[in-house]
């Protein structure tokens, strides 16, 4: 049994993601830098892609934990009735 969910690497860099593409946007708008304006946008929203999916990983990591809870507790049943 894991007490500690699976996380995919990829997925955790998304605050990252987030934080460095702000900090290209905000150099971009400083700068009057159309390119880093849109990289910094493109960036972010990778990052935020990023954390859904992180976020649907460990909803079904939930998901899976409370399965095997409710077969555990159907196998013991099974167990009782035999």
């Amino acid at each position: 049994m894991r007490l500690i969910p699976r996380v995919e690497y990829k997925n955790a860099l998304g605050l990252g993601d987030k934080f460095i593409g702000l900090g290209k946007e905000l150099f971009g708008e400083v700068t009057d830098n159309r390119r880093f304006i849109e990289a910094g946008e493109a960036q972010q929203a990778k990052g935020t892609e990023k954390l859904k999916a992180l976020r649907a990983q460990s909803k079904a990591d939930a998901h899976e934990a409370k399965a095997r809870t409710h077969e555990a507790k159907q196998r013991t049943a099974e167990r009782a009735k035999a």
